[in-house]
């Protein structure tokens, strides 16, 4: 008979009520004798990666019943970041990841559960369900929802991103040409073809990768596609795995390290990540109290090649990812240069996995001794501008623009910027610093996508810097630098910078300089004086209060 840490709770006579509102809900004296697993099910009709998940849910039940354990699921929100896109509105999406784990927690707590199932598939829904399993300090295992379908269009496989850059870059309502309008409409109605996470290497796919690259999911489950019976099986698979770490005590803090942590690094690197998924790894050492700084990304961003050709960086998709191996087939190439000791909730170390897999098609995953790129996909940039730290996925930007110097122009918002572009504002070797839009200044630390988008579609993506302390979607092409610390609305250089300044980029040496003099930043600074706060109230108000920076992960301070 399995005795949980909270049997007594629900044993003796004192658990009486307790046992009366799960008898209410329909489980017997039996149920509540086993392993009571919470499953987190962030599906709903809005969301066009959570809305398959039911199915899901229904094959982890029947692991779980199957193992002997009792489920109980439970939903948390989920949102679609592409749906608020050139609205204040996008600004939650980042600070979603501190709701939802407080969310999970509570719930968790509150109804004494002995383990949990994490079901999710895109950007900070992912990180914002394991956070919060991680807080409980239960067992856990995650599952993701996996990529979607693809979208066929004129001979190739195309992806929201296209559509997105057309959009932004044309403003096709007023002056596009009517193929223009008519490619748009086909995308409309085509690229999304069904559910689950968009089909490259955005924030979403790579939130997977980095899961299983952890050791929180079941080996070869992360790229399996949405709508796939593999996928349904792995469910199933995970709902039995789940009691068995229950029954044992495992939980993600068990198996997780600094070791696990470097490897998830190379693997963000490896694959040309969202850069997004520098934040997400970062929140979760700090959770677990491990050492994890933007020096190990910078230190291993010299030293790890790309080896991924997924869009972005390449033609491929996630699902072509899939067939050529997934996750494991991605630790297989980059043995060498990881620790293999790592544990995963599998059973198996990251070696043992690793062993087993390689590369099925190296026109998709290539291996270290033909990688894409010889260095990793993102760089770690500093000097007078980012003194703390700005990062950029270098994969997305033309060898020839690596080095790159131009005049400044300065805007307070995404919205300002992308005006600026797509009425011819913006010229070759201009530099667009798009500040306030941080982690408190948004607050929320909104993705620049108009104002990239347009930059590409109008065909200056290699020709214009974005400089932000905002952040990127893992949708973003061109050449981009965010995540600029300290950010404009606590006192950051960036928030000096003036029109007309000429700003040093150096990608190779990584450097980011305004070209003024120390003393005359000196005085720019002290003489700035904060704006009012964009929001003052609700979740947005405690963001821009407490926010941490986004060298240190851009959650909601709970230390302070």
């Amino acid at each position: 008979m399995y005795r949980s840490k909270k049997h007594k709770l629900f044993s003796t006579s004192e658990g009486a009520s307790r046992r009366a509102i799960y008898k209410g809900c329909g489980y017997d004296d039996e149920d509540l004798s086993r392993p009571l697993i919470g499953i987190v099910n962030t599906a709903n009709d809005a969301g066009l990666g959570h809305v398959h998940l039911d199915k899901l849910v229904e094959r982890v039940k029947a692991g779980i019943w199957q193992a002997g354990g009792t489920p109980f699921e439970f939903r948390t929100i989920a949102t679609c970041g592409a749906v608020p896109i050139g609205t204040p509105h996008l600004r939650y999406e980042l600070v979603i990841r501190d709701v939802i784990a407080s969310s999970v927690e509570i719930m968790a707590n509150v109804q004494l559960f002995d383990g949990l199932v994490l079901l999710a598939s895109c950007d900070s829904i992912i990180p914002g369900v394991f956070i919060g399993a991680l807080r409980t300090g239960l067992p856990a295992i995650f599952l993701s929802g996996g990529p979607q379908d693809t979208c066929e269009f004129e001979g190739r496989q195309v992806v929201l991103s296209e559509l997105d850059q057309l959009v932004f870059g044309a403003q096709y309502d007023h002056s596009s040409s009517q193929e223009v309008k008519e490619k748009i409409r086909y995308l409309e109605d085509h690229v999304c073809p069904g559910p689950g996470a968009c089909a490259l290497m955005g924030t979403a796919n790579t939130m997977q990768i980095l899961m299983e690259a952890l050791g929180l999911s079941l080996p070869g489950s992360a790229t399996v596609p949405a709508t796939s019976a593999e996928k349904l099986r792995f469910a199933t698979q995970t709902g039995r795995k789940i009691v068995e770490l229950t029954k044992k005590g495992i939980t993600p803090k068990d198996i997780l390290s600094r070791s696990s942590f470097l490897n998830a690094v190379k693997v963000l690197l490896a694959t040309a990540g969202s850069t997004n998924g520098v934040l997400h790894l970062l929140s979760f050492a700090r959770e677990l109290e491990i050492e994890l700084t933007l020096d190990d990304f910078d230190r291993f961003s010299r030293q790890v090649p790309v080896i991924s050709e997924v869009i972005p960086t390449g033609k491929a998709t996630v699902k072509d990812l899939n067939r050529a191996g997934g996750v494991p087939a991605i630790l297989g190439e980059l043995l060498p240069l990881l620790d293999g000791s790592a544990a995963t909730l599998s059973g198996m170390t990251v070696g043992q996995i690793a062993e087993r897999a390689s590369s099925k098609d190296k026109k998709v995953l290539r291996g270290l001794d033909d990688p894409v790129f010889p260095n990793g996909g993102i760089a770690v940039l500093r000097g007078n501008l980012a003194p703390d730290g700005a990062i950029c996925r270098t994969t997305t930007i033309p060898s020839g623009r690596l080095k790159f110097i131009g005049r400044a122009r300065v805007f307070h918002s995404d919205e300002e910027a992308h005006e600026a572009v797509v009425t011819g504002k913006i010229k070759k070797n201009d530099v667009v610093v798009i500040r306030y839009e941080g982690p408190r200044g948004a607050p929320g630390m909104r993705e620049m996508m108009m104002t990239t988008d347009a930059l590409v579609g109008l065909g200056l993506g290699s020709d214009v810097f974005v400089v932000t302390d905002g952040r990127f979607s893992g949708f973003t092409e061109g050449a981009a630098i965010g995540h600029v610390a300290p950010e404009a609305a606590v006192g950051g250089p960036i928030g000096v910078v003036q029109e007309g300044d000429i700003i040093d980029i150096d990608v190779t040496e990584r450097r980011v300089d305004l070209r003024i003099t120390d003393e005359e930043l000196q005085e720019r600074l002290r003489k700035w004086k904060p704006l009012p706060p964009k929001v003052d109230r609700g979740i947005l108000g405690l963001c821009a209060k407490t926010a941490l920076q986004a060298d240190k992960g851009a959650m909601l301070d709970d230390r302070i």
